[in-house]
């Protein structure tokens, strides 16, 4: 692989809020540490690691959810809810899950009119 500078700015790369990602891994790791702490200083820095990605991730994910069109975003909430969908059928004989079904169908069919525009 060769060894090829990318400059920050380049056109394409997104940029991120790193005070922001840095204030929610901290945030994540106070949280998941109240009242306690670990027992040494490496069990300590690979804590604030794992809490660094997973706020890293969030951000990401919410940049992709983002740029999603509303399309996406009802295409994603069909696939949500044929599986609602799916559970529901999947109840046991005496529930009734008559009108569940219904509504959930009513919006499936909503969401995909909604999409193919």
């Amino acid at each position: 692989m060769p060894d090829i500078m990318v400059k920050a700015t380049a056109e394409g790369m997104p940029k991120f809020d790193r005070s922001r990602i840095m204030q929610l891994a901290w945030k994540l790791f106070r949280k998941q540490w109240n009242g306690s702490r670990p027992a040494n200083e490496a069990s300590r820095r690979k804590s604030f690691s794992r809490c660094l990605k997973s706020a890293w991730m969030t951000v990401k994910w919410e940049a992709a959810e983002a740029l999603k069109t509303i399309q996406q975003r009802a295409a994603d909430r069909v696939h949500e809810l044929t599986a609602e969908l799916m559970r529901v059928n999947a109840r046991p004989w005496r529930m009734r899950v008559e009108g569940d079904r219904l509504a959930l169908q009513a919006e499936i069919s909503r969401l995909q009119a909604t999409a193919r525009l």
